[in-house]
């Protein structure tokens, strides 16, 4: 039951009012309820960055919807030139998503946590040499070593960003964010790398490798399923049995 301030006729600033009931219902599609096919990024040292650095800075002017980037995991050696290629290319942010409950939530926990973010700066106007930021009111978060489940169950309009040493550990970090994650993108020069991924996360249907956002198709069980192999275009796609699971799988032809 609505009190009386919460009826637009008795607050004090109606329109503000029917702006938060809007923000609280966007986007209509829901994704701001629930995950809806959220998507894992794995970048190896010998991958493309500035293919997955794009596609990250490009999910996160609108961080809340449907198929959008939420972990990032990447390989040790290259950590710091992919921190630094964000850092600098980060664009901001839709001016909806800025005052989103659930990015202003994250954001309060995110600072009582004190996590190290990637971010875009704000600086005072005698600091010439910009060497006393602060993160810019609004600005797209990249949330370094965290993972999502941290900031609750709800989309959280920020992306995490994690750094594995090996398999083992890569197979620990995808777990750690406890999301059903729809699709996997796989980022590395030796598909043999791509594919020993995929026998090894049996939980995820979609892979996609050295691309990104690539039509798949949903992968339905039938009593005379056969593995099949098929060239379309530019891309080739693949479909297995593995781990008790149908998978998808499409890369480009080199």
């Amino acid at each position: 039951m609505k009190t009386d301030m919460e009826k637009p006729e008795n607050s004090p600033d109606i329109f503000a009012h029917l702006l938060k009931r809007h923000e609280y219902r966007y986007p209509e599609d829901g994704s701001h309820k629930k995950w809806i096919k959220p998507h894992i990024m794995v970048l190896y040292a010998n991958g493309n960055i500035n293919a997955v650095t794009q596609a990250i800075v490009n999910d996160l002017v609108h961080p809340i919807g449907t198929g959008l980037v939420a972990t990032l995991l990447v390989e040790e050696p290259i950590r710091e030139e992919v921190i630094k290629k964000l850092r600098a290319s980060l664009k901001p942010m839709d001016e909806r998503v800025q005052r989103h409950p659930n990015y202003l939530k994250t954001v309060k926990l995110i600072d009582r946590m004190n996590c190290s973010t990637i971010h875009l700066e704000d600086y005072d106007e005698l600091d010439t040499a910009k060497s006393n930021g602060r993160r810019k009111e609004g600005s797209p978060i990249i949330v370094l070593d965290f993972p999502q489940y941290y900031f609750g169950a709800k989309p959280t309009a920020v992306i995490t960003m994690s750094t594995f040493r090996n398999f083992i550990e890569l197979i620990r970090l995808y777990k750690r964010e406890r999301l059903d994650f729809h699709s996997v993108s796989v980022w590395s020069s030796k598909l043999a790398q791509c594919f020993d991924l995929v026998t090894r996360i049996p939980q995820t249907p979609h892979w996609m490798f050295n691309c990104r956002k690539l039509p798949l198709p949903e992968p339905v069980w039938t009593a005379n399923f056969v593995p099949g192999v098929k060239l379309n275009g530019a891309f080739h796609y693949e479909t297995h049995f593995v781990g008790g699971k149908i998978k998808s799988i499409g890369f480009p032809i080199e």
